[in-house]
């Protein structure tokens, strides 16, 4: 349905602040319970670089806007290539300053609860092997409770659901069964964690392959396990993509992998 980028970080910040090598930083908070949330380029013009029949590649350099909310600066560039059944998309991150700085990517796709059958139940397939506990964690993720394993196909949740997943396998696999159609999602190794949003009683829900756990950086400043947080040296670039492939399939065993 639409996609939006997650660049330099992804999900939230708790009280819209971070801890970086000793020093703190506060960010101007956009989201209901004053945090950060989901990084500094959704709501951006970007560049148009290059363009073909079956591809396009976009840019944005945050020096080109006075108003930048991130005390780094950095250059993100995606490309978008279109090929029979499969959309791929590319970010990468850079640090275009002068120190290190903390980095993370990711991608916010949506996807409607139905498409042709009005009353079919969308499925989810994905391997994942912890959670983290809250939507803005100071701790490390915990074990599956069972309302969080989908290593089974099974309808997505409807009375609302947003938990971030830690350890997956980068696959994963959507079934419309009324519809007979399916999408299966395979992401980079360097996008390591899933965050699955259904909001209660709305058409669609967001799958949505990321780098780092949310509120990552502060999860990184204490040594956290799994934050999945990426340093970026000066001119030190972080890349991560995924690929998703459309076909029209009944419901079959799924693996996970492929």
């Amino acid at each position: 349905m639409s996609c939006f980028l997650l660049a330099p970080f992804s999900n939230r910040l708790t009280h819209a602040r971070f801890t970086f090598a000793g020093k703190e930083y506060r960010l101007q908070a956009n989201a209901e319970g004053g945090y950060a949330i989901h990084g500094c380029v959704r709501n951006r013009p970007w560049r148009l670089d290059n363009q073909t029949p079956n591809e396009v590649k976009l840019s944005l350099r945050t020096a080109d806007f006075s108003d930048q909310d991130f005390p780094f600066p950095f250059h993100v560039e995606v490309t978008y290539g279109l090929a029979a059944d499969t959309l791929t998309a590319q970010l990468a991150l850079t640090n275009v300053g002068d120190r290190p700085m903390p980095g993370g990517l990711g991608f916010h796709p949506y996807f409607q609860r139905t498409i042709v059958d009005a009353e079919e139940k969308v499925e989810l397939e994905f391997l994942a092997r912890a959670a983290f506990s809250e939507l803005s964690p100071e701790g490390a993720p915990r074990a599956l409770d069972l309302d969080q394993q989908f290593d089974r196909v099974r309808p997505i949740p409807s009375d609302g659901f947003d938990t971030c997943f830690s350890g997956w396998n980068h696959s994963a696999r959507i079934h419309w069964p009324g519809s007979c159609i399916q999408a299966e999602l395979h992401a980079d190794s360097s996008l390591g964690h899933l965050i699955l949003y259904t909001p209660p009683e709305e058409s669609f829900f967001a799958l949505e392959p990321v780098s780092h756990a949310n509120n990552g950086f502060n999860l990184f400043s204490r040594g956290i396990a799994d934050s999945g947080v990426k340093v970026l040296e000066r001119e030190e670039t972080l890349v991560a993509g995924f690929r998703l492939r459309l076909s029209e399939h009944p419901r079959l065993p799924y693996t996970g992998h492929g």
